[in-house]
């Protein structure tokens, strides 16, 4: 694949976590490209795990290692990580395992790591929700299922929209990953952008 196109599909998979919105975010490529999206990244701090290469598909997390790292300190979140067999809250432990269970499931043998949602910044509650329920009985469906705080999420959820919007309109004017990546950043902290997010948080 061209630069180009592994560029827009960074836009399409994790947009949020170009803007520094999310600590880490599933991309799904095809094989061969992974040499590729490190160069795309670079300069970045966005980093990536293969956690599994099916041979049709390559399943990688992109993560920023500080971000994730402070997620994995919370006392709840690693709490609940011990209880899913994980020893460590050391990111390169965490993903490590990850990677293995993530395997694991992808032949078959044992079922879908859901802890993986909490890599992704989603609240421990609703990933405990999908859980108990087996994906049922959601309050809300969006970037993950709500079970806890409806509001929250839909504000989370429109956020994430606006990001993606203007991440992939910069792809295509030919824009390249790390400007994306600094033009959203700054978008996203600028003060004046702030009352703007505000504003339609709100609305949400």
């Amino acid at each position: 694949m061209r630069s180009e196109e592994i560029g827009y599909l960074l836009g399409q998979q994790c947009a949020p976590i170009l803007a520094g919105i999310k600590p880490s975010n599933l991309l799904i490529v095809e094989p061969g490209n992974q040499k590729e999206l490190s160069c795309i990244l670079r300069g970045t701090g966005i980093r990536s795990c293969c956690l599994y290469a099916s041979g049709k598909k390559d399943y990688l997390l992109l993560f920023e290692e500080e971000k994730l790292q402070k997620l994995l300190r919370e006392k709840e979140v690693n709490e609940y990580l011990r209880k899913c067999g994980y020893v460590s809250n050391n990111v390169k432990e965490v993903l490590r395992r990850l990677a293995w269970r993530f395997a694991e499931y992808k032949k078959n043998k044992q079922e879908f790591p859901h802890e993986m949602g909490i890599l992704f910044g989603y609240p421990l509650k609703d990933v405990q929700g999908f859980i108990e329920n087996q994906g049922k009985n959601f309050k809300l469906s969006g970037y993950w299922k709500v079970y806890d705080d409806v509001d929250y999420a839909g504000k989370v959820f429109y956020l994430y929209e606006c990001v993606k919007h203007i991440v992939l309109k910069l792809c295509r004017e030919g824009v390249c990953i790390s400007d994306i990546c600094r033009v959203c950043r700054d978008w996203k902290t600028g003060e004046k952008v702030q009352r703007v997010l505000e504003r339609t948080r709100s609305r949400v």
